[in-house]
């Protein structure tokens, strides 16, 4: 049966197909250095898009939406410049952070650099996920269900 196999096969050659793991590891880490900066270079960006473009009055399309902080236009102005500010001072220090760890991965060796890649990118999702319950708790301290400042009267 493998000898039928072969003969069908002829001269082709399947291990050809395969990557060249040498080319792989050469440059894994330049790979793993847009790994972990393309996460805080996002969060800059998407935090300055919220403090220079966001739109005036909410809508499903664009900006950060919170129940509470789409209940008026002062509430979803003040959620945008809120999230703007946060999103923008965790992206810059992230990237900074960040830029001193990639730099660091020409002189490690390759299971060093996917650990420490891995650990980034689980450390800058749960930063994004605790600034993202900061933002929330922010809106929700100044602002009311419909929308009211809190403390002024209706």
């Amino acid at each position: 049966m493998v000898d039928f196999v072969k003969s069908l096969l002829g001269d082709f050659d399947p291990v050809a197909f395969l990557p060249d793991l040498y080319m792989m590891f050469e440059h894994m880490d330049t790979a793993l250095r847009i790994v972990v900066l393309v996460g805080p270079l996002c969060l800059l960006g998407l935090g300055l898009l919220y403090l220079l473009a966001a739109p005036k009055e909410a809508n499903h399309v664009f900006g950060y939406r919170h129940f509470w902080g789409m209940s008026s236009v002062e509430a979803w102005q003040f959620t945008q410049k809120t999230a703007g500010y946060v999103w923008t001072g965790l992206g810059l220090a992230m990237t900074v952070a960040m830029a001193f760890i990639a730099n660091s991965y020409r002189d490690m060796a390759w299971e060093a650099m996917l650990f420490s890649a891995f650990t980034s990118v689980v450390v800058e999702l749960l930063l994004v996920v605790v600034s993202t319950f900061l933002i929330n708790a922010l809106v929700i301290l100044h602002f009311d269900r419909k929308g009211q400042r809190r403390g002024e009267q209706e």
